[in-house]
């Protein structure tokens, strides 16, 4: 009888019991009681999961107080070694040594963790033989639906249980079951149930990549061992990650630590508004940097600058530095980059003596930074928002400070009608262009309303809902990649043909400016200053008009009176005395946004999920959109599905 081995027990059980004591737990160091926790709980229902494997972590209370002081709160048994209770454990220890588990224990289940109705002993045995799991019949609590963020997380679990039978994996944020499932089996096909080797490969991925991240993490980390893995496919992806052994893994997360540490405080991206001082200041130590008086540059697009009119405005930020620097920086550009190709495409810009390599997609940003984890000499940014990492920086521009603009020329212009809006993606920093635009309408039009359309839409034509709508005034795309494939970009006029139009305004990304301070920054030795000012956060150049990297441009059609208009508002944005973003702000919901005084400031309004109470529309989810413009929305969407 393994009697010598319940005194092993007895003392693990002794040390958690003082060491719960010592922290106060309430009531006891106990096991928790499922009745008990149930009391003040709402079930919606009772669903009997049948024969279960349950992961023996996941094995925390009991269902009754009958036997709970028998056991402290990790199992481990309490009771005197000459006890029949002892007695029992130590012949059931040998029993389960020898023929293994033969009857089931019995448990309920409430979100994803088990409460023992029959066989607290077996358990306690398997959690000392260090177990993984043990099987038992389980009935599962269901809470009714609230807005509590811990049971719409248990919602989510039931939905991936549902799909894949998985139940030792756990989230602490909102959305992370969703976009594992999307991550393994794709957009089209993530609700799918997954097959007997779908399963065994994620559990052997999930095994090697738990054994090398719980080590290196501690038990004050928010995020699970779940949320961790999710972040890192997010990199890697699902594909590549089934091809890593161990060994990569643990390469992968030396690299890329300080992400994880920074996705687990949560600590939102630092939006560095103009440049600092700091990164205008010289260092004697850029020599060893440039390795020479030319810097080398990389720009690397997913699509051409011939059918991309964003492309084509970077590529304007290009000429524009080139005529700036002359002789003194090489740069070299790289099209057509898709995921396939983004990994050998960063390689070879580094391998070609590229210092500084600027991304200008979103959808780039994972290989940009696998690229900069392994080559942390070179400097590389992704030209994105909401991605704050590390290892890279991001920028983007405040374009909604110029759709303010144009949102008060319509709204001026217009005593009476419709102002029509065209979007392309709901990404995070379009809706608080679309709101920006909408408020400068309302502040010199109180009545007017802008309707709202999206160019990304599956079978749907914006110009034609337009037409029917009646629109006269349009605020359309920024800038199309020919102006001489059509005229209907920033603020026009439509007519019955394209020789009708009117255009009368246009915002104005001036990347070439943000380029030009970035590259004095890395020519001077400044840029790593800024990491001293900033400390842990993670950075996203955010510019606009006070760094001359956004304008508003307007044709000989724009009256008088308006002119006036525009460049007052511009000179008030630029000096930053005006925000755009100022209340009283409502939502087409009537909820108060920002109160009357009060300012959105540009953290805020580049996570705007809502629109203004004075704009006919919605925001589409991803389900609506095109395909090809999928994949930007899922990475960048300002909505989670």
């Amino acid at each position: 009888m393994a009697i010598q081995d319940y005194y092993k027990a007895l003392k693990l059980g002794e040390k958690e019991y003082r060491a719960a004591g010592s922290k106060g737990h309430s009531p006891y160091p106990y096991l928790p009681v499922l009745d008990e926790i149930l009391e003040h709980v709402s079930i919606d229902s009772q669903v009997n999961l049948g024969l279960v494997e349950i992961p023996l972590k996941s094995i925390v209370g009991t269902y009754s107080a009958g036997r709970t002081t028998a056991f402290a709160s990790n199992f481990m048994p309490l009771l005197e070694p000459d006890s029949e209770f002892a007695n029992k454990w130590a012949k059931l220890y040998d029993e389960l040594e020898e023929d293994g588990l033969r009857d089931p224990i019995k448990a309920y289940e409430y979100k994803n963790r088990f409460y023992v109705m029959e066989g607290n002993k077996r358990v306690s045995v398997f959690k000392y033989m260090d177990a993984a799991s043990i099987e038992g019949y389980v009935t599962r609590m269901v809470p009714k639906r609230s807005d509590d963020p811990e049971t719409k997380i248990y919602y989510e679990f039931m939905e991936f249980y549902d799909i894949t039978s998985i139940n030792y994996l756990d989230m602490s944020r909102e959305g992370n079951f969703k976009k594992l499932l999307k991550m393994v089996k794709g957009d089209e096909h993530w609700d799918e149930k997954w097959e007997k080797e779908t399963e065994q490969d994620f559990r052997m991925l999930f095994i090697n990549f738990e054994k090398e991240y719980l080590p290196r993490v501690n038990e004050k980390w928010d995020i699970t061992s779940g949320d961790a893995l999710c972040y890192y496919l997010s990199i890697f992806g699902y594909k590549d990650a089934l091809e890593k052994t161990q060994a990569d893994i643990r390469k992968d997360l030396v690299r890329l630590w300080d992400e994880f540490v920074n996705y687990n405080s949560g600590t939102m991206m630092t939006l560095v508004l103009n440049p600092t001082p700091e990164s205008q200041r010289s260092s004697l130590s850029i020599s060893k940097l440039l390795g020479g008086s030319v810097l080398k540059i990389a720009f690397i697009h997913d699509r051409k600058a011939e059918i991309s009119g964003w492309v084509r405005s970077h590529e304007l930020g290009l000429k524009y530095v080139e005529g700036v620097f002359g002789d003194r920086i090489a740069a070299s550009v790289k099209e057509m980059v898709d995921d396939e190709q983004a990994d050998e495409a960063f390689e070879n810009a580094i391998e070609a003596g590229n210092k500084v390599i600027f991304a200008t997609s979103p959808k780039l940003m994972p290989a940009a930074l696998r690229a900069a984890a392994a080559h942390p000499d070179t400097i590389i940014l992704n030209c994105s928002m909401s991605q704050g990492h590390k290892a890279i920086r991001s920028y983007y521009l405040r374009m909604y400070e110029a759709k303010f603009i144009l949102g008060a020329i319509a709204g001026a212009m217009k005593g009476t009608g419709n102002i029509g809006y065209l979007a392309d993606y709901p990404i995070h920093g379009t809706t608080a262009e679309i709101n920006a635009f909408a408020l400068g309408v309302q502040m010199t039009n109180p009545n007017a309303k802008v309707y709202l359309e999206w160019s990304m839409l599956k079978d749907h034509n914006a110009l034609d809902e337009f037409r029917k709508k009646d629109i006269t005034l349009i605020s359309g795309r920024d800038l199309n990649a020919s102006l001489i494939a059509g005229k209907e970009f920033g603020l026009y006029i439509p007519g019955k043909s394209e020789e009708d139009r009117i255009n009368l305004a246009m915002p104005v990304r001036h990347w070439g400016k943000l380029y030009e301070e970035i590259i004095r920054s890395v020519m001077r030795g400044g840029y790593k200053n800024d990491d001293s000012v900033f400390g842990d956060q993670t950075l996203n150049y955010f510019w606009g008009m006070s760094s001359d990297a956004v304008d508003v441009l307007y044709s000989r059609n724009l009256p008088a009176g308006q002119i006036r208009l525009l460049r007052s508002l511009r000179s008030g944005i630029k000096n930053m005395d005006l925000s755009p973003l100022t209340g009283p702000i409502f939502s087409k919901d009537g909820v108060l946004r920002c109160a009357d005084g009060s300012t959105i400031s540009p953290q805020e309004a580049v996570n705007i999920d809502w629109l203004a109470d004075n704009i006919e529309g919605y925001i589409p989810g991803i389900d609506e959109i095109r395909e090809d413009a999928v994949e930007l929305v899922r990475v960048q969407g300002i909505k989670e599905d």
